[in-house]
């Protein structure tokens, strides 16, 4: 998984709500904005309800977030694998100018 941020034009209708639109590939996933990483809002299956009732299944996956500190600079990492998540807190919290680990997990729409 390639994660790409890609700044929105104009033409967008989330411009300036969002700092960018988080894709892999070619396939949008997520928005990123200052206070964090809010899921995509369409007209797209997820939000629709059947016969005002029942609602629609959508498949999705997560997507793990690692915020920590460099040196007090805030830095933030993303982890489609429970397994990678591990490893990366494992090493970073024996390194000693590596602070305030925390991890946040987002539901992705497949």
């Amino acid at each position: 998984m390639q994660l790409t941020y890609q700044k929105l034009g104009q033409d967008h209708p989330m411009y300036g709500k969002v700092e960018f639109l988080v894709a892999d590939g070619t396939t949008p996933i997520c928005y990123k904005t200052k206070a964090g990483y809010l899921p995509l809002e369409s007209n797209t299956s997820a939000n629709r309800v059947v016969n005002n009732t029942e609602a629609i299944e959508v498949k999705s996956k997560p997507l793990y977030v690692l915020s920590f500190k460099v040196n007090g600079e805030k830095e933030e990492m993303t982890f489609s694998s429970k397994k990678n998540l591990d490893k990366q807190i494992a090493l970073y919290s024996e390194k000693a100018f590596i602070t305030d680990i925390k991890t946040t997990t987002y539901k992705t729409i497949v």
